[in-house]
């Protein structure tokens, strides 16, 4: 299917240049200019990574510092992340994808690598009217009802804990039942986003193949979500002079350059996605993993804010909230300490990504744009600081009354603008009644 769209595509922009040469100079000079992908001219190897969103923060085999030790192996002489030009621009990235910002990016820049942004979306309206169909319900008595069997897997279900899952053919079988090369489907706004996705793809590729031809002869590595792998690993392989190598040809990294890449940030990426997101459920978060890595931030640095509120929150994960408890009230009223947002999430990301966000959405938008507010994809509390986040515990818990009331007033007081008060009211709101 995809050779065949690729043919149909190629055929059609064949068609559309000799129709353009036989223009007058001065139409065609008018007329948006045909861009190739420029093709290296000599064997360059792309290994794609395939990532789960955000599992790094979750599971220790994605570690960031496991990732970071893969690229080290890899060594490749630039790395292409999942970003559209015109995001990177602004710094831009989708919040989720851990992998992107906080790993790859900062990895090529302690090696001086060139970092590339090679994603595609549209933008605007265009995606909303390109996505826009009416859901419908197949009649199940017609034949064209989408086949089902036994042996698809789902990809929500798919137990994706080992770094190199993507690797793996049994992946890319999932992958293409579930979307990438799969039969049409009658549902308008399921085929819709097939196709779309399938489009992205192809221009996914085309930045990748670029790439490669800026560093023709060497080795590039693409470190993006793993549904886009299949594709782009059978676009690219028909593309003279790209030799596709899975990562898994590396080996699996040891403990030694595992511990030589940890840093600080990571490690307070993965205990506030743990224990602060609300992303994991308790009964799923690795406790004596967790306890590992406060311990080794509070050797170097005990009383800071931060690390002292993320341990309060391991207590709390282990139904200890009556020890939580003096951590938080110690660190609002018992001690002075200038409150700053904490190093995970990244605030500064959350309000590019809504200025972005507002830009893009104004030509669908009636009156004001919207308020910065109080959550984003990683949590409903995501954008407090750190003196706002341990007010929110203190105001949540039902041990001490006078300490959750106080906690609330000030909360109301804390600077936040009206659209963050009105969520932060539903969310208290929602908080179990007193007995």
């Amino acid at each position: 299917m995809l050779f065949s769209l690729m043919r149909r595509s190629i055929a059609v922009l064949l068609a559309g240049c000799l129709a353009l040469a036989s223009f007058p100079a001065t139409a065609a000079s008018a007329m948006t200019e045909t861009q190739l992908p420029r093709n290296p001219t000599k064997p360059t190897e792309v290994v794609i990574i395939g990532t789960r969103h955000s599992a790094q923060l979750e599971y220790e085999d994605h570690a960031p510092a496991r990732l970071r030790a893969l690229l080290n192996r890899i060594a490749p002489a630039a790395v292409g992340v999942e970003t559209t030009p015109w995001w990177y621009e602004k710094d831009v990235f989708f919040e989720i994808a851990y992998e992107s910002y906080g790993v790859a990016v900062p990895w090529a820049e302690e090696k001086g690598k060139e970092v590339r942004p090679v994603d595609w979306q549209a933008r605007g309206i265009e995606l909303v009217n390109v996505l826009a169909w009416p859901r419908i319900v197949p009649d199940a008595s017609s034949d064209q009802s989408p086949s089902s069997s036994s042996e698809d897997v789902s990809l929500d279900s798919w137990d994706m804990r080992e770094l190199l899952f993507a690797d793996t053919s049994e992946w890319r079988d999932a992958v293409n039942r579930e979307y990438a090369h799969s039969t049409f489907d009658p549902n308008p706004a399921n085929e819709a986003m097939r196709r779309y996705m399938l489009h992205r793809n192809l221009m996914i590729a085309r930045e990748i193949v670029n790439l490669a031809a800026d560093y023709e002869g060497q080795r590039v590595a693409i470190v993006l979500g793993a549904a886009h792998k299949p594709d782009l690993d059978l676009i690219l392989a028909s593309i003279p002079n790209i030799v596709v190598r899975n990562a898994s040809e590396w080996g699996r990294v040891t403990e030694e350059e595992v511990a030589a890449e940890e840093r600080r940030p990571d490690q307070l990426a993965i205990l506030w996605f743990n224990m602060a997101s609300g992303r994991i459920e308790p009964g799923d978060v690795e406790i004596a993993r967790m306890d590992t890595l406060l311990s080794r931030l509070e050797k170097d640095e005990p009383n800071d804010p931060e690390v002292r509120f993320l341990r309060a929150r391991w207590y709390e994960v282990k139904g200890e909230t009556d020890r939580a408890l003096p951590i938080y009230s110690h660190l609002a009223w018992g001690i002075q300490w200038a409150d700053r947002p904490f190093t995970y999430p990244d605030r500064s990301l959350a309000r590019r990504v809504h200025t972005w966000n507002t830009e893009e959405l104004r030509e669908l938008m009636v009156g004001e744009p919207a308020e910065f507010g109080l959550g984003n994809v990683l949590s409903p509390v995501a954008n407090l600081t750190i003196r706002q986040r341990v007010l929110y515990e203190l105001a949540q818990q039902q041990i001490d009354q006078p300490a959750r009331h106080r906690a609330r007033k000030e909360l109301m007081d804390a600077g936040l603008n009206p659209t963050q008060i009105q969520q932060l009211q539903e969310l208290l709101s929602s908080t179990p009644k007193l007995p």
